[in-house]
């Protein structure tokens, strides 16, 4: 009787922390269909409607909008150009700010909170501020020009603002501390213990780190190569700022068919292809990161 009272105990408490978990969880996920999935569905559906000459759209049933995505390479180009972006936006970043975040975890608190703080600082200005300020400093009579200049390395200035370089260098400053700081919560997750077992197995710094600190603080690199990179495909403010001629990114071609065109229906289509790449990203982070892991436990 009592281990039969026992499990009907178990058995209740189990339910209730299951009704209480969906209760948290319910408000967010009423706000991700109601601001998320419904405004996708709803522009899934107007990639299946045609804008008439005279701008208005009508409401039937046509795969002329893809056809034409398709169809022009003038587009796939611009796709291409946007993926090749985001890339190596997110692997130079990624490079670059393993290190730092690396460097944050073996600091003292006081000195580590000082840091997060620093590396945060710059997001107090204003990203359009931030992105404008490289104006001065990449252009042909800048601050990078003149000391090269000066110094006698170059006879004429370089062609680093409005270009792809400039977007590039741009894009890195903006979303390096995002990376840097997914990879230190990603490394504070690392228990030290485990790597000080490796070390006394005889294990030197680095195989100790690359056999233990690496694929442990994985889950934290794919967390901000997939945030980087999801920025990046979807830049809009900073290839109008440092861009030039033949700079056209993704992010701008859609803005322009919605608004300068006013074509609702191929801008839809469009933007599907900015959210096929966001949700595969989640996809490949979900199976590396064991998000669906912990969807399981949430439906135990």
């Amino acid at each position: 009787m009592n281990g039969v009272r026992h499990g009907n105990v178990a058995s209740g408490i189990a339910g209730d922390t299951r009704a209480l978990a969906w209760a948290l969880v319910t408000p967010a996920l009423c706000c991700v269909v109601a601001f998320v999935l419904a405004p996708i569905l709803c522009i899934g559906i107007y990639s299946f409607w045609t804008r008439l000459a005279t701008g208005a759209v009508q409401f039937s049933f046509t795969l002329d909008n893809w056809r034409e995505l398709f169809g022009d390479s003038f587009y796939m180009l611009i796709l291409l150009r946007t993926l090749r972006l985001a890339a190596v936006v997110t692997l130079v970043c990624a490079i670059v700010g393993y290190g730092p975040a690396y460097y944050i975890t073996l600091v003292s608190p006081a000195r580590r909170a000082l840091l997060v703080i620093l590396l945060f600082l710059p997001s107090w200005i204003s990203y359009i501020v931030r992105s404008m300020s490289w104006l001065p400093i990449l252009g042909k009579e800048g601050l990078f020009n003149s000391l090269l200049l000066r110094t006698g390395l170059i006879t004429e200035p370089l062609p680093l603002l409005y270009n792809d370089f400039s977007i590039y260098v741009g894009l890195v400053q903006f979303l390096l501390p995002l990376m840097i700081i997914n990879i230190y919560i990603g490394l504070q997750a690392v228990d030290r213990k485990v790597v000080d077992a490796a070390r006394t197995l005889g294990a030197n710094p680095a195989q100790a780190f690359w056999s233990v600190t690496f694929p442990l603080a994985l889950p934290g690199l794919a967390a901000g190569c997939l945030l980087v990179f999801i920025l990046a495909m979807g830049a809009y403010i900073t290839p109008i700022i440092l861009g030039g001629p033949g700079t056209t990114y993704y992010a701008n071609l859609v803005f322009e068919t919605f608004v300068s065109h006013q074509d609702w229906p191929f801008g839809a289509t469009l933007s599907l292809v900015i959210i096929f790449f966001l949700v595969a990203g989640l996809a490949g982070y979900a199976q590396l990161a064991g998000l669906s892991t912990m969807f399981r436990e949430i439906r135990r």
